[in-house]
């Protein structure tokens, strides 16, 4: 935990705009080690030092350049910041391999994609170095050549060319793909094994109307009858899927096809990060009341009104957007899962609805006010947060269930929802300014606090108090059918000036 500690710490000052750190576990044999790295974009990238370290490997670093160069004794990896491209060098062979995404470099030291790194770093280990993305973890393990296995092949025609896709278990470490007299297209994986019989067979394309497979000791040979003649060709490995992609050019033109495919990456991420999901957690529910009221009301009932209120004004103003509620009934959800459910529907933006009250009622105290996560800095702070995070009280085991959830966790926690808190502090000054408007009720103002219900919302994520139910005449009115529409409409004007905000500044960057 220490160590994890110390590497979080030094990331927060330099990850790139919309990181947040993140550590992934490197488990070789008995032993476990961590690797630095951050979230950009939904894509985990990890230090290709430290990466190395683990491994046991050697690293070189060209200081005119900044490339790094990480060798074994069977061959060496070479990246370049900023740079889509590796060289492999295995042996006297060296093929470049291109990257679905960039190496990055920051803080002088060179990021990857988590996702790709085992691919091509099993190659210069003579291992299998695989990657969990669930469990954030590397392991490693024997190479088995049988994982090599051809499992499909299919062709398909371009306006310039043809790809041919041919899916496997895991990716060869050598290929080579020719364009031969009578239109052949002769393609050489090592290592790798195919039902030689059932690829024979495979039926026709569009570009190539028949295969013939050879099966050699470590390798296998595809002979295509291509179609049409093709006057060039290109091989990318896409370690996603393990597909080995032959791509076949009528017309050499491959920075436009370049540019074309960057264009349609980019248009990809711009998507991601639309603010296309908004989840709705109506506070409290089942066997969890909430405040009581001086007249009896219960926070749980006025928490859910506002919040079927809330999504049905959104997808009247926002027909685009899915709105998700934590909850849409009176049932008992714990606290974290509130945050689960958040994560699992795709959610860009999280806000838990609340009703304050004060320990003695009734009490002249009145007022909106909302909260970002952060240890509180007040004590008003701090007594509304505990007050809150007492319902988990209703959830089995708890004790043991929140046990980390102490003050040194609190700030890591904290820190690696540093990506969110600039986005999580906008929406809470609109929502504080909007609902006290529409609803005509005392601005209290944005404070920061330690909520329970915000800490597993891997998003920008606020807790609205929408008034005091320990004041007689805010809870009439928080009762009342118009004062939760009135809440709810100053929370739709928050959250649709939020999302204008938000994508156009996300647009211009």
């Amino acid at each position: 935990m220490r160590l994890k500690a110390v590497l979080l710490v030094l990331l927060v000052a330099w990850v790139p705009l919309f990181a947040q750190p993140k550590v992934v576990a490197l488990k070789n044999g008995s032993s476990t080690s961590y690797i630095g790295g951050f979230v950009d974009l939904n894509h985990v990238y990890i230090s290709l030092d430290d990466m190395a370290q683990g491994l046991g490997l050697h690293t070189f670093t060209l200081q005119s350049t900044g490339k790094l160069s990480v060798y074994s004794k069977y061959g060496s990896l070479l990246f370049t910041p900023n740079n889509n491209f590796i060289m492999l060098s295995v042996g006297t062979e060296t093929r470049m391999f291109q990257l679905p995404l960039p190496v990055l470099s920051a803080d002088g030291k060179l990021y990857m994609p988590a996702n790709y790194a085992g691919s091509y770093f099993s190659r210069i280990l003579r291992e299998n170095l695989a990657y969990d993305e669930k469990k954030a973890e590397f392991s490693l393990s024997e190479m088995s050549t049988a994982s090599t296995e051809i499992s499909g092949v299919q062709g398909t025609g371009k306006a310039n060319g043809a790809v041919i896709e041919i899916s496997m278990q895991s990716l060869p470490t050598a290929y080579a793909a020719t364009i031969g007299q009578g239109n052949m297209l002769y393609v050489t994986l090592m290592p790798a094994v195919a039902n030689i019989q059932q690829l024979n067979s495979l039926p026709p394309t569009s570009v190539y109307s028949n295969i013939i497979a050879i099966q050699n000791p470590n390798s296998v040979q595809l002979s295509f009858k291509l179609k049409q003649n093709y006057i060039s060709s290109q091989v990318m490995m896409d370690s996603t899927t393990n597909t080995v992609i032959v791509s076949l050019y009528s017309q050499v033109d491959v920075k436009k096809i370049l540019s074309e495919e960057i264009k349609r990456k980019l248009e990809k991420e711009k998507n991601n990060w639309k603010l296309g999901v908004i989840v709705i957690d109506p506070g409290h529910g089942g066997k969890d009341p909430g405040a009581t009221g001086v007249l009896g009301t219960e926070e749980k009932n006025i928490t859910l009104a506002i919040a079927k209120d809330l999504k049905r004004d959104l997808n009247m103003r926002l027909p685009g957007v899915k709105v998700v509620l934590t909850r849409d009934k009176d049932e008992f959800v714990p606290l974290d899962e509130r945050g689960e459910i958040a994560n699992k529907a795709g959610g860009k933006l999280f806000i838990s609805i609340h009703c304050n009250s004060m320990p003695s009622k009734p009490n002249p105290a009145h007022g909106v006010e909302t909260y970002f996560l952060r240890p509180g800095k007040t004590n008003e702070a701090i007594r509304i947060a505990a007050q809150e995070n007492a319902a988990i009280k209703y959830e089995n085991d708890y004790e043991k269930k929140y046990k980390s959830y102490d003050a040194d966790n609190m700030i890591l926690t904290t820190m690696a929802h540093s990506a969110y808190v600039k986005y999580s502090e906008q929406l809470a000054e609109l929502i504080e300014q909007d609902v006290s408007r529409v609803a005509h009720l005392a601005d209290n103002g944005v404070s920061q606090a330690g909520f329970y219900v915000l800490i597993g919302a891997s998003m920008p994520a606020v807790l609205v108090e929408t008034g005091y139910l320990s004041n007689i005449r805010e809870e009439r009115f928080l009762r009342s059918k118009t004062g939760q529409q009135e809440i709810a409409r100053g929370l739709t004007d928050a959250i649709v000036q939020y999302r204008a905000e938000y994508e156009k500044n996300f647009a211009e960057n």
